[in-house]
């Protein structure tokens, strides 16, 4: 079970829908899912692309949330066991335009 660490970004993107009770109870349940087992197939996991160590998972079908697993196997796969740093929440788009 991987730590979750938060970043202040993280944190500020957070406080930017504090009022969207809504998309914080998914954002909840996605965090909780992140926690209890990184490959859940509820999260869509996803490689961003044009930032090779963040990863993404959905938090609905259009807010994703954006992370970096804290280390990784020989194999060069993540160890979905280590912590994982919280990065973003934000719009689909917008978070692979700039998933820090």
């Amino acid at each position: 079970m991987p730590q979750l660490i938060l970043t202040k970004v993280f944190l500020k993107d957070l406080e930017r829908i504090k009022t969207n009770a809504v998309l914080r109870k998914k954002i909840a349940k996605a965090l909780v899912l992140l926690e209890a087992n990184p490959l859940h197939p509820g999260l869509h996991l996803e490689r961003i692309v044009n930032d090779p160590q963040a990863w993404s998972g959905r938090v609905d079908s259009r807010y994703r949330l954006s992370f970096d697993p804290g280390s990784y196997l020989p194999g060069g796969n993540p160890d979905w066991a280590a912590s994982l740093t919280l990065l973003r929440i934000l719009d689909h788009d917008d978070l692979y335009k700039s998933p820090r």
